[in-house]
């Protein structure tokens, strides 16, 4: 005689194996200009970190998705919209709504000692610390002129992720033309990184206290031989957390190469170096986070020139409902080291809500 034994309406030897999950993803980020030094009263030249923005107000991000997971494999599908950094890299596409990330990875071995995530599909380049924040995390909304226009963000490929105590290694593959729909030069993108981590505390965040110091060392490179430019870029990167102190570096280089071709324009006539590198560091008082930042960008190092700039970033931040509304401002202090000097410093408020 077989006895079922039920017990809180939950049949014993009933398979109770994990359904796939899906969490809603959530992120609105609002700006508003309260004064830019303007030369002319609707549009100064284009700079680089300079998104020429009048007194008003802008909607900088928006994006609405899921994530989940299943057992191993994990997923998301995230669309949204962008406004753009600064004129030079925004276009139309910044405009329109489009998909941001759409992925699904699988992780093999085990995830407290040694483990191997695999991940295909639309994703973020492991290439830059600050790139790899989400942009939910960041202190100003907005990422350094180097992280902006030195490193790559998302691209559609295949990733290796090794994480091993404390140490992680990423490789990936990836087509290198910011495109969903294909390859449309040659080559392929490559890109690495290695770094290690000392401590409890989340390297890809600015916010929050840490009981114990925290401490991230990384270093990468890409290769993206394209149509008509060959591109190499390398930098390194460091993150110390403790308490309410974060301190945040970066410096970055890359290298543009003209190539043959009797289709596509070069991006460069002649071999070009670019670099650029930015410091922050911020103290958290409760909800409160003052933070200033400090970058250098050079688009030519054999050219002085308005390609040179300096800013300064300087505001507060607070957190409100367990950081998922932010309000703060601050102003942006723009410097020109060669070339014309143009009046075009900032005071600007931001407001975030993310779920």
């Amino acid at each position: 005689m077989t006895t079922l034994l039920i017990l809180s309406g939950v049949a014993f030897g009933q398979d109770e194996r994990p359904r796939p999950s899906f969490d809603p993803y959530l992120l609105a980020q609002v700006w508003a200009t309260v004064y830019d030094m303007d030369v002319a009263a609707q549009a100064d030249p284009a700079g680089y970190g300079d998104p020429e923005d009048d007194p008003g107000f802008k909607l900088r991000r928006a994006r609405v998705g899921f994530t989940g997971e299943w057992e191993r494999l994990d997923y998301g599908v995230v669309v949204g919209v962008s406004s753009g950094a600064d004129p030079i890299i925004s276009d139309l596409t910044n405009q329109r709504i489009g998909i941001i990330d759409a992925y699904g990875a699988y992780t093999f071995g085990d995830p407290e000692r040694i483990s191997t995530r695999v991940v295909f599909g639309t994703q973020r380049v492991p290439y830059g610390r600050e790139n790899l924040i989400s942009s939910r995390e960041l202190a100003f909304q907005e990422r350094t002129i180097a992280s902006n226009h030195l490193g790559p963000f998302r691209e559609v490929g295949v990733l290796a992720d090794v994480q091993a105590f404390g140490a992680r290694a990423r490789v990936g593959v990836f087509n290198g033309n910011d495109s969903l729909f294909g390859d449309t030069d040659p080559g392929v993108m490559l890109a690495g990184r290695l770094e290690y981590t000392l401590g409890p505390g989340d390297p890809y965040r600015t916010y929050g206290p840490v009981e114990r110091w925290t401490l991230g060392v990384g270093g990468g490179a890409l290769f993206n031989p394209q149509a008509a430019t060959r591109t190499l870029s390398y930098g390194g990167d460091l993150i110390f957390r403790v308490s309410g102190l974060t301190v945040l570096a970066e410096a970055h280089m890359d290298q543009l190469t003209p190539t043959l071709s009797e289709v596509y324009e070069p991006a460069v006539l002649v071999q070009t170096r670019r670099w650029g590198a930015f410091g922050q560091v911020g103290y958290a008082v409760g909800p409160v986070e003052p933070v200033a930042r400090f970058e250098l960008f050079d688009d030519d190092t054999d050219t002085q020139d308005n390609g040179d700039v300096m800013i300064g970033v300087f505001g507060v931040t607070t957190h409100w409902l367990e950081d998922h509304l932010r309000l703060g401002g601050g102003y942006v202090l723009r410097l020109e080291t060669f070339g014309a000097s143009i009046p075009n410093d900032t005071v600007r408020l931001w407001g975030q809500v993310s779920f």
